[in-house]
């Protein structure tokens, strides 16, 4: 707002106080009085120096306390707050002006007030005790003289300028750090997703050998009894058709019943009968070996929004993280499954499964650190729990322990104890933001020195069975 439109408010129940204030306050008899000291001076031969433009002040003027209010109130409701008001501290028969400056604050604190009166009603310490007034308050005495009037008037509104224009830099300020802010936390939620993005496709990509060799075993299974099949099938038709020309040769009389029944004999029918089924079997099981860790591949490199959450059974999950780690753990530890009827949560399936992916494949690395030293096999325990209102993963080892030394830096990115190429230091960090961060849950460990750990998940539950 420009210093010429600054709004004044005038409080006084005194008409003749009125007229004073806009006498004191009259460009045009301030100019008047600059022009004949200005002649003055030139006839006494001397050069005056140009003045400054008297101030112009846009004035109000109520009779009472209850006005005052309400014209505060209307000023500031329209956008065209008062930068100053001079108050007079008795006004009678409505409130004084102790109460009319309190409830004036109120409505807009940063006025300006100068509390006029010609009386001590009130002391300094009771003015502080009431109003608490700051900076904000002047005391001007009456009579007043016009100057300190005009000078109390240019420096209380030049402050109220002042301050306006600093809270409007500091608004906008703070709207560029908010900004910024945002910009850099739509950043980091980015970066983390891209993190996990990349780290779900790192841990497929360490597991494609384990996965492909995998798949290799049942399907070589499967192929050899198809193979088998396919080589007795011949053998079964023709033992068919032998089968039926003895029969047939019996039946015209060119075979005895004991030549038909010995040249079908010869066709090992019933050993035939006996294997098929089997190889059968032994093929189905393969290939429903296969779907099962094409099923778990599927499901855990689906690749959800951020913010699609969804019901998800976390002993599903766990089953499939435990699918995918099967390579990872089979050559030094035993798996075992503890799986509880547990409530649904609300979560992403890939995201849930990779955390306890993670959390698995780092308790067999740890047996297998152990293993290369002392020789025996480890146990990881999985298991799945509902206490009070979160459902529980935990995943234990029978490994060394985690050191004393780097317990705390454990969850810390790119942090790792793996010589280099062997470990990006990221699964653990992952798993605590996607945990965390993602799914408002929980992530800690116990650990031994010599006997193991055990990380343990919380996750809200969402208060439905999983079937």
């Amino acid at each position: 707002m420009p210093v010429e439109s600054t709004r004044i408010l005038i409080v006084d129940d005194n008409a003749a106080i009125h007229d004073d204030f806009r006498h004191v306050f009259d460009r045009s008899a301030r100019a008047a009085s600059v022009a004949s000291l200005d002649e003055l001076e030139r006839q006494f031969g001397g050069e005056p120096a140009l003045p400054a433009p008297p101030a112009s002040y846009d004035l109000s003027f109520v009779f009472q306390g209850e006005d005052a209010v309400r014209a505060v109130t209307r000023a500031r409701n329209e956008h065209r707050p008062f930068a100053c008001a001079f108050v007079d501290i008795r006004m009678p028969p409505g409130i004084d002006g102790i109460e009319t400056i309190a409830r004036m604050w109120q409505c807009q604190p940063e006025l300006e007030i100068v509390l006029c009166s010609a009386y001590s009603d009130y002391s300094w310490e009771d003015i502080v005790r009431r109003l608490t007034p700051g900076d904000r308050l002047v005391i001007l005495r009456k009579p007043f003289d016009p100057m300190e009037v005009r000078q109390l008037a240019a420096c209380l509104t030049e402050k109220w300028l002042r301050g306006r224009e600093l809270d409007e830099r500091l608004r906008s300020l703070e709207a560029r750090v908010n900004a910024e802010v945002e910009a850099r936390l739509s950043e980091r939620a980015r970066h983390e997703e891209e993190q996990r993005r990349s780290r779900r496709l790192e841990a497929l990509g360490q597991l494609a050998a384990g996965l492909a060799h995998e798949i290799n075993t049942p399907t070589q299974f499967a192929s050899s009894n198809l193979e088998y099949l396919a080589e007795v099938l011949p053998i079964l038709g023709a033992a068919l058709v032998e089968q039926r020309a003895c029969l047939a040769g019996i039946g015209r009389g060119e075979l005895t019943v004991a030549e038909g029944c010995a040249r079908a004999d010869r066709i090992h029918f019933a050993d035939v009968l006996a294997e098929a089924p089997k190889a059968v079997s032994d093929a189905r099981t393969g290939l429903m070996r296969i779907a099962r860790i094409v099923q778990s591949v599927r499901s855990h490199a689906h690749l959800r929004d951020r913010d699609c959450l969804v019901p998800v059974d976390v002993n599903d999950q766990v089953r499939s993280a435990l699918e995918l780690a099967h390579n990872e753990c089979k050559h030094d530890a035993d798996t075992t499954i503890e799986l509880a009827d547990i409530p649904r949560v609300m979560g992403d399936p890939g995201d849930l499964c990779l955390a306890i992916l993670n959390l698995v494949i780092n308790a067999a690395h740890a047996i297998r650190d152990q293993r290369a030293s002392c020789g025996t096999r480890g146990v990881i325990t999985v298991a799945t729990r509902h206490v009070g209102d979160q459902v529980e993963v935990s995943i234990a080892d029978t490994g060394p322990g985690i050191p004393h030394e780097i317990r705390e830096r454990i969850f810390e990115p790119f942090f790792t104890t793996k010589p280099i190429g062997q470990g990006t230091g990221q699964g653990l960090s992952i798993a605590r933001a996607t945990i965390v961060e993602r799914h408002r849950g929980t992530l800690r460990f116990e650990t031994e020195l010599g006997k193991g750990s055990m990380f343990v998940i919380g996750l809200p539950t969402q208060g439905t069975r999983a079937p």
